[in-house]
């Protein structure tokens, strides 16, 4: 149960951090190459974290047989989250200076 509960805060956390950047970003020619350095990789890693929510609300968090499968899985999860909130905040930081 605090399994699933971990997975949920870690996802959830991710997803509103690569949406808030999408709406701050607002994107506007999608392939050039400025633009696919700067979002797509959030896009993806958004995509992504929506889809693993939506496969833990269907099926639910069942851990693993190994402890340290599960402290990879809720470490990379919080390295990726870590990851999308500094680039949600670098880039307000950003946007507050060059308005």
């Amino acid at each position: 149960m605090l399994y699933s509960l971990a997975l949920f805060v870690l996802l959830g956390t991710g997803l509103a951090a690569s949406v808030g950047f999408l709406i701050l970003h607002r994107p506007r020619r999608f392939f050039r190459v400025t633009e696919i350095n700067a979002s797509w990789w959030v896009i993806i890693v958004g995509l992504w974290y929506a889809r693993s929510l939506a496969l833990l609300g269907i099926r639910g968090g069942h851990p693993s047989q190994t402890w340290w499968d599960m402290v990879i899985s809720i470490g990379l999860l919080t390295a990726i989250d870590a990851l999308l909130l500094v680039r949600l905040i670098s880039y307000a930081a950003y946007r507050r200076e060059h308005p």
